[in-house]
C-alpha cells in the first residue's frame, strides 16, 4: 500500500463523504416535509354563540357566526358560576336538544338549538339544581371527547 504525499488520493474520499452527507440531509428534509402533508389532524370548528335562559323552561343557544356544527358531534356543558350551586357543572344530553332552524341536525349561522331546563342541569333529592332568575349560567361547547371549549357564553336567567 502506497501513500501519496501530495494529497491527491484523499480528495476523492472526502468528496464522496460530503456527497453522502448532503444526500442523507436532503432525504431527511424531504421525508419530514412529506410526513407533515399526510397528517390526518382535523381543525376544531370556529364559532361564536350567544344564549338566553328562561327560568324552568329552556336555554336557547344561538349560532352567531362561524362554522356549521352538527349536534351529534358536540358536547354542551353548563355551570353556574355563583349562588347556591356555584361551580356545579353538568354535561347536557345532546340527544334531547332540539334544533331551531331547518331541522337537519346541523346548526348554521342564524340558527339555534334548544336545551330543556331539566336536561341542562342535574336533578337531586332536593329537586332541580338550577340557577334562579337573575343568576348567571355559563354555556360551553366542546368537540365530542374534547377538553377545551370551542365556544363559550354566559346568559342571565330570566323569570
Amino acid at each position: 500500500m502506497r501513500f501519496v504525499k501530495d494529497g491527491k488520493g484523499v480528495s476523492p474520499v472526502v468528496g464522496v463523504m460530503l456527497m453522502l452527507v448532503a444526500t442523507v440531509i436532503l432525504a431527511a428534509v424531504v421525508s419530514s416535509f412529506a410526513g407533515s402533508l399526510s397528517s390526518e389532524e382535523t381543525k376544531a370548528p370556529q364559532l361564536a354563540i350567544s344564549a338566553e335562559a328562561k327560568y324552568n323552561d329552556a336555554i336557547i343557544v344561538h349560532h352567531e357566526s362561524g362554522d356549521p356544527i352538527y349536534l351529534g358531534s358536540i358536547e354542551v356543558r353548563t355551570f353556574i358560576p355563583e349562588g347556591m350551586y356555584a361551580d356545579m357543572s353538568y354535561k347536557v344530553d345532546m340527544s334531547k336538544a332540539t334544533e331551531i332552524g331547518n331541522d337537519n341536525g346541523v346548526v348554521e349561522t342564524g340558527e339555534s338549538f334548544k336545551i330543556n331546563w331539566n336536561d341542562a342541569f342535574a336533578t337531586s333529592v332536593w329537586g332541580l339544581m338550577a340557577p334562579n332568575p337573575g343568576e348567571k349560567v355559563v354555556i360551553e361547547i366542546y368537540e365530542k371527547g374534547g377538553n377545551k371549549p370551542i365556544a363559550k357564553t354566559t346568559a342571565v336567567v330570566r323569570p
